[in-house]
């Protein structure tokens, strides 16, 4: 009886499974292009290709990123397959499957590589320069323009789920002085080594910003009154361990706001940017 299922099961992939016409391979194409947003051509490539081939699990991996396709559990039947546009690496794909590939799914899989990989060079070429358009040139921070889009993110997440939210800003003690005395490029180098200990001192699931000048923010998510002091903490010990920032006597006055009921991204910030001034006035 088992024999005879999978006699059956084996039928109906045969069936289903056969090679891409012309006409076939024109119109998946013309779903994938123009799409720019790298989770949605995904979304349309992995839909296509199921109608041929059952897949578990499916993960690009693309120089930093690891991004999840098609969320399943692994199998014992893994086999990954790099991705290229002309000489260009895209990437790695590993499929997961719930038996092994043969000889024609391979094929018919590099077949659908072929048509993603114009597509996806133009989302990876799209989000690389959206990013760059996120980021502070100097220190390699998010800057004020992706800070404003992400705090109105948190503050409408925190109103529907209450998972704490905190804004810290951050301003330089002593900064203009080194400006005045030493010139811009020691000054430059002064707001990176900064801006990097900064990123230390975080979670890598929160993010932090240059606002502009010697001014930073932190957006802690999910967060207490707890984990803002761990983060300031944490600062000031790599920043009093640092031999170019204590040389020239950099410190640090930060204020912190919490999320309350009510509020919006003008209210937090304005707590947080209150409470950073009347720091710094009680350091002098």
């Amino acid at each position: 009886m088992s024999t005879q299922l999978e006699q059956l099961k084996n039928a109906a992939i045969q069936s289903r499974r056969v090679p891409l016409g012309a006409d076939q391979r024109l119109m998946v194409l013309q779903k994938l292009q123009g799409r720019l947003e790298i989770d949605q051509l995904f979304e349309v490539f992995i839909r296509e290709l199921e109608k041929q081939i059952d897949i578990t699990r499916l993960i690009w991996d693309h120089e930093d990123i690891s991004h999840i396709v098609r969320r399943g559990g692994t199998t014992e039947f893994r086999q990954t397959f790099s991705i290229k546009f002309s000489q260009t690496s895209l990437g790695m794909l590993q499929y997961s499957t719930p038996y092994k590939l043969d000889d024609d799914e391979i094929s018919l899989i590099h077949t659908y590589h072929r048509l993603l990989a114009g597509p996806l060079r133009n989302a990876i070429e799209y989000n690389r320069i959206r990013n760059l358009a996120l980021l502070d040139s100097l220190t390699g921070l998010n800057n004020r323009t992706s800070f404003e889009q992400d705090i109105r993110q948190a503050v409408a997440l925190a109103e529907r789920k209450d998972n704490g939210l905190i804004l810290m800003i951050f301003d330089m003690d002593n900064f203009k002085q080194v400006n005045d005395t030493y010139g811009h490029l020691d000054g430059d180098k002064v707001l990176r080594r900064f801006a990097m200990l900064l990123k230390q001192a975080i979670r890598a699931s929160d993010r932090c910003y240059r606002l502009g000048g010697d001014e930073f923010a932190v957006l802690l998510t999910p967060a207490t009154r707890e984990s803002a002091q761990l983060v300031n903490d944490r600062l000031k010990t790599l920043v009093a361990g640092d031999e170019l920032l204590t040389s020239h006597a950099i410190s640090s006055s930060v204020g912190c706001s919490e999320y309350r009921n009510g509020d919006n991204t003008n209210s937090l910030f304005e707590r947080a940017d209150r409470g950073m001034y009347r720091n710094k006035h009680k350091r002098r």
